[in-house]
Formats: C-alpha cells, structure tokens, sequence
C-alpha cells in the first residue's frame, strides 16, 4: 500500500508498505479525509517530545474512513461503513481510565499518528473498542474535524459547558479557536468573541458564530484594559504564553478558563495571583476525552456540527509533502489542510470482497 511515513527528524516522503491485517479485536480502515495539524509539523520536523513520538512513523490522528475488514470477535462494524476512531491507545485498567479519563491515561503513552501507524496510508488498523461508526449520510471531510473538535470539548466538559446567555471568549483564531466557536455557539451565548492576530483567519470568526472578532489589543492598550474581567468562561487555542495570560486577563472574577494550547514554555509567564485573586478556575485539556468524542458525535450526527468553512485546502495521498508545505507556507492562507484519498464506502465494500481471501485473521 502507499503512505506517507517519517523516517526521522527531517527525513519523510511516500513509501511501499505492506498492508496491515486486522487482529483479534482489530478493524482495517481505508482512510477517506485525514487533517493535518500543527502536532504532525513537529513529527516531521522532530520537535515533538521523544515520549511522545515513535519513529519511523505515519502521521494522521485526525482522519475519518470506512471499513474494510475485522478481525475475530469483531462484530457490528460491516465493510463499508463510515466510521471515526479515538487516537489515545489507553490501557483501560490504570486508575484514571477507571475514572472515564482515558485520554490521561498512566500507561505507557500510545497514540494513533504518533506511536502507531496512522491515517496517511491506504489502510489502517485500529482497536475495534475505539471506533465509533458515523450516520452513512454524514458529510465525510467533516467526520474529518471531529477529533480537534473533540480535544476542546474535553475541556468544556471539565469546566462544565456554559449556560445560555454566558459571555463566553475565544483567544486564537487557528483552526482549533474556530472550531471552538462552532461549538460554543450552540450554547446560545449572549456574547461570543473571538479573538486573533490574522485578519484572514478572524474573518472566519462570524462564520463559525463569533458574534465579533477582533484583533488581540496590545499589552496595557485602553483597549484590552476595558475588556479584562469581561467574560464568564474563556477558551485559549493559541499555543503561546501570550495567548494563556490574555485568556486569564479576560476572565472574570470566579470565572473558567480553558488552556487547550500548548506551548512549550517553560518559563513562568503566568501571573499566579491573577488566578488567587480572581479566584479562577483553570482547566488544562490533553487529548480528547471519550466523554468528549461522544458529544461531538451525537452534534455531528444531529447536523449541528458542520464546520466544513475551515477546510481551506484539499490535496491527495500522492500530494502529502505539498499539503504540508501549504500549511506551514503563512503566504498560503490555509486553516484546515485535508489530505483526501477518494474512497467511499462503495469502494471499501468492493475492495472488502474482492481481498477478502487474502486476509488472514489470528
């Protein structure tokens, strides 16, 4: 089969590999759309922490396909269907998967995209207990955006999601800021700021149901003096320092705010009497939650989830290098870069048949 896999730091491009084969509690996936982001740049560049990463390695954590083929003692998920699958390998006996936390899980970490082969292939193989089978007439390259949107939905869970009428803020308008705002607005919010540093990008805001979108004001400008301690509940996507001290400023005083960016500052940039006086609360989100992964799947299935706006860029399998380019080009303009490989469920299933033979099953 073709992929895309990263031999290293630096060292990435199409190779030949030999089709997996689902395992016992295994299922095989064609891949349809795969989303790059910015966690994939560091793979390739070699800036992902080494407990983290495991090379060589095919990058794609968020991807939505069909299935091909099960292995033993795999019912219900027929070739053909339309299906998702939740990244984090979670062991499923350590005291915090106990508690539903699987995406914080004290095993040795596992993650789809990063320590096992992921979605830039022509077939993947995931554990059957982590799919989650999608509605057959669900747009499939937004089934593509669900695992993002379910990283911050994580945090809107811990934090509790807002009453209506809250004023709620966003600060970062990337993709993951935007796709904040597609959820948040369902919480019928009296005001929904976004706010950013790109022009382009902030003009997504409305879109996604910002009620404005503005431009991050300066430090100490009269600006951003006015609008500290304005919001009941502040969501932060930026991965900067900058970005988590301005989220705090914007809170009010026994506020939430969610730091969904990360970093990699390890400097003190943070006030910590901003948080004591304020009396926040602060929710940190790592990964995405199964609690989370089913919210957004029942808003997808609802068709209340549909954040197809963000998709700026489509390229294929054989185009994996160029789709990169564009997303790290700040020339190009793109937000979400999906990378596409054409397959339906039609093909799966045909595909499914005619290899069927072929498969062994353990």
């Amino acid at each position: 089969m073709r992929a895309f896999q990263v031999q290293g730091p630096g060292q990435f491009g199409p190779v030949e590999l030999e089709e997996p084969k689902p395992d016992h509690g295994e299922v095989l996936i064609a891949p349809a759309v795969v989303g790059l982001c910015g966690s994939d740049v560091e793979l390739l560049a070699g800036r992902r922490p080494l407990q983290y990463v495991r090379y060589p390695a095919i990058p794609g954590h968020e991807w939505a396909g069909y299935v091909v083929d099960s292995g033993r003692d795999v019912s219900g998920l027929p070739p053909g269907t339309a299906v998702v699958a939740e990244g984090i390998r979670s062991c499923g006996r350590c005291a915090r998967c106990a508690e539903g936390r699987n995406n914080l899980c004290a095993g040795p970490y596992a993650e789809t995209g990063f320590t096992h082969p992921g979605a830039l292939a022509e077939r993947l193989v995931v554990p059957a207990h982590l799919v989650h089978p999608l509605p057959a007439d669900g747009p499939i390259a937004v089934a593509g955006l669900i695992e993002p949107a379910a990283c911050v939905a994580t945090g809107l869970l811990d934090v509790g999601v807002p009453r209506a009428g809250s004023r709620l803020a966003v600060v970062g308008d990337g993709p993951l800021g935007l796709l904040a705002c597609a959820l948040l607005r369902l919480t019928s919010p009296r005001e929904l700021v976004l706010f950013g540093a790109r022009p382009a990008r902030l003009a997504f805001g409305e879109r996604m149901g910002a009620t404005a979108a503005l431009p991050t004001p300066p430090a100490d400008h009269p600006e951003r003096v006015a609008l500290r301690g304005g919001f009941d509940l502040v969501v932060e996507c930026t991965d900067s320092p900058a970005g988590a001290a301005f989220a705090l400023e914007l809170a009010r005083r026994a506020g939430s705010v969610v730091l969904a960016g990360i970093s990699g500052a390890y400097d003190l940039s943070i006030d910590p009497d901003t948080i004591s006086l304020g009396n926040l609360r602060i929710q940190g989100v790592f990964g995405a939650s199964r609690a989370a992964w089913r919210w957004v799947l029942e808003l997808y299935g609802a068709g209340l989830f549909a954040p197809e706006v963000v998709i700026t860029h489509r390229f294929g399998l054989d185009q994996v290098a160029e789709a990169f380019a564009a997303l790290t080009d700040p020339d190009a303009g793109a937000l979400k870069v999906m990378v596409e490989s054409g397959m339906t469920a039609e093909k799966a299933a045909r595909y499914s048949n005619s290899t069927r033979s072929t498969l062994t099953h353990v």
